[in-house]
């Protein structure tokens, strides 16, 4: 009965917290959970683990697993196993694609500004004033073109 009031308590304090989880919607969730720094798909696969744990020894005394312990292993095996389906192959593909695009898109904070090297620039042999007017205005336009994909990127 201890242990019971005990779970009762912090469930009411973690619902006073952050709310009744019906009450949190998926992008409210998925949003705490980066700011906490947790992976999502590491979490899934750390739960889909201990359920599978948790399965198992229904499985080794000779019982069936409950209905709602094998919708769990089967929604979360979606997520982290392997796929079984077509579907859900190509959602893996999806899911993977995007975040790989999501970590080249974000902008990436210490890293040195682009500088061009003024050792080819600055060489006399061979370079007319045409070949330098013509590099020096295509580092500009590299520059500008820099400038408005890191704008971008931001943004």
């Amino acid at each position: 009965m201890k242990n019971k009031n005990r779970n009762d308590r912090l469930g009411q304090l973690s619902n006073s917290l952050f709310g009744v989880p019906d009450d949190i919607s998926h992008a409210e969730a998925v949003e705490d959970l980066e700011a906490a720094s947790i992976d999502r798909e590491e979490l899934f696969r750390r739960m889909y683990d201990k359920l599978c744990l948790l399965a198992r020894d229904y499985r080794l005394k000779g019982e069936e697993p409950p209905h709602r312990l094998k919708k769990a292993l089967e929604d979360l095996r979606k997520s982290v196993g392997l796929p079984r389906t077509k579907e859900e192959c190509d959602r893996q593909a999806d899911s993977t694609v995007s975040k790989l695009l999501e970590a080249v898109k974000r902008p990436k904070f210490g890293l040195p500004k682009l500088a061009f090297s003024s050792e080819f620039r600055n060489k006399t042999s061979e370079q007319s004033a045409e070949d330098q007017r013509i590099i020096e205005s295509l580092e500009e336009e590299l520059k500008k073109d820099l400038e408005r994909e890191e704008e971008e990127n931001q943004n």
